[in-house]
């Protein structure tokens, strides 16, 4: 049997194996997947009858569903308050997907394989296999340090085999955002090396103060960059992790690249569930600022000052300051090697975290990662229930 060479890419999912770890070694306390507190009641009550009124009509064909591009003009909509200003005529250029990562993989394998995307990292540590499943290669980069683009690093890391650069702001695992005019500034040099522009955009619900750290996306930044802009999201983040729905945004110059573009992503997203598609427009219709969400990004924040200002004075320091999200990405309290300090507040403190390894610490160049160790605070985590695992914790 001849099997696909992008397999040797491909290496074991690197927060799942930590997880497995911490268990292991006796955590009961995790704090190792990322995952969302639950939103209001009332707001999934509109949702799961919108799901159930689908259903009920008895369909039994294959999405899309009618309806659909009524669904893509409430997400235009939505995106409009979060800062993506997208047009009417996007409508034609996205595609509902089965989860963000559906949507990642479908634009990584847009590219010729052997390609190579740069990857700004710190990084989700399973976006290197997104990218390899498509035969292609993930080249981490420090497109910005200090919250300043740095191209003498962008243009260091850049060959004559680089396709596009991948940003995710609010970043996956720091919760940091970068000044707009930052991220401009990167934007403005890959269109000017010719590359694409993959804005992977799901946490920009939970800015914390949106006055203090507004978001722009990429495709706001005028005609000439948004054209090699594609835009990424999901519902996984608003919702909750198992509503497997999100979006692409494809950009307009691969759009334009080829006739049977538009084709290929239409076979592939073809299994996005219709009742999924009806309950999450009938929520965003009835709320697209996301109002219901102002609460719940309000416990993130609480819980994110009270956690970065404890481990703060056991000595932990946070160079990526978070500005949203649920999770939180400081060194180790004494600096020491962050897999061997997981393994044993695993077993001293009963906590589990997730080294800085599975984010970009194991590639050369990047050993000051190594230090550091991302910890979520999302999942239903009372205030009550963080304060007394942190007094065990530092004490």
């Amino acid at each position: 049997m001849d099997l696909t060479e992008s397999l040797e890419g491909i290496v074991p999912d690197p927060i799942r194996y930590w997880v497995r770890v911490c268990k292991d070694a006796g955590a009961v306390n995790m704090f190792t997947i990322g995952v969302p507190d639950p939103i209001p009641t009332e707001v999934l009550e509109v949702y799961a009858k919108a799901v159930y009124d689908q259903e009920m009509k008895g369909a039994t064909g294959y999405p899309p569903f009618v309806g659909e591009e009524e669904f893509k003009k409430s997400i235009i909509d939505m995106e409009g308050n979060f800062g993506a200003e997208l047009a009417d005529d996007d409508v034609n250029r996205m595609y509902v997907t089965v989860g963000a990562s559906q949507g990642l993989q479908f634009i990584f394998s847009i590219f010729k394989p052997g390609s190579e995307v740069l990857v700004n990292t710190p990084a989700w540590g399973t976006i290197h296999n997104m990218i390899a499943h498509s035969g292609n290669v993930g080249v981490p980069a420090p497109l910005f340090e200090e919250g300043r683009f740095v191209v003498e690093n962008a243009e260091k890391a850049l060959t004559e085999k680089t396709q596009a650069v991948y940003v995710n702001f609010p970043a996956n695992p720091s919760g940091e955002l970068v000044a707009e005019s930052e991220i401009k500034k990167m934007c403005g040099w890959a269109v000017a090396e010719n590359l694409q522009i993959v804005s992977d955009e799901p946490y920009k619900y939970t800015i914390f103060d949106r006055k203090k750290t507004p978001y722009k996306s990429p495709v706001s930044f005028g005609s000439d960059i948004n054209a090699n802009v594609s835009l990424l999201s999901s519902f996984s983040k608003i919702v909750k992790p198992d509503v497997r729905m999100g979006f692409i945004r494809v950009s307009p110059s691969i759009m334009a690249a080829h006739e049977m573009v538009g084709f290929y992503f239409r076979n592939l997203s073809a299994g996005a569930s219709r009742g999924l598609q009806a309950g999450l427009r009938a929520m965003i219709d009835g709320d697209p600022k996301l109002g219901f969400l102002k609460s719940v990004v309000e416990g993130y924040r609480v819980k994110s000052e009270l956690t970065q200002k404890r481990l703060g004075e056991w000595g932990c320091e946070f160079p990526y300051k978070p500005a949203g999200t649920y999770m939180l990405f400081p060194t180790t309290p004494d600096g020491s090697d962050a897999e061997e300090w997981v393994k044993k507040t695993a077993t001293e403190k009963k906590c589990g975290f997730i080294p800085g390894t599975s984010f970009g610490g194991s590639y050369p160049g990047f050993e000051h990662l190594k230090k550091h160790f991302r910890m979520g605070v999302g999942g239903g985590l009372t205030l009550e229930k963080l304060e007394t695992v942190l007094d065990e914790l530092v004490g």
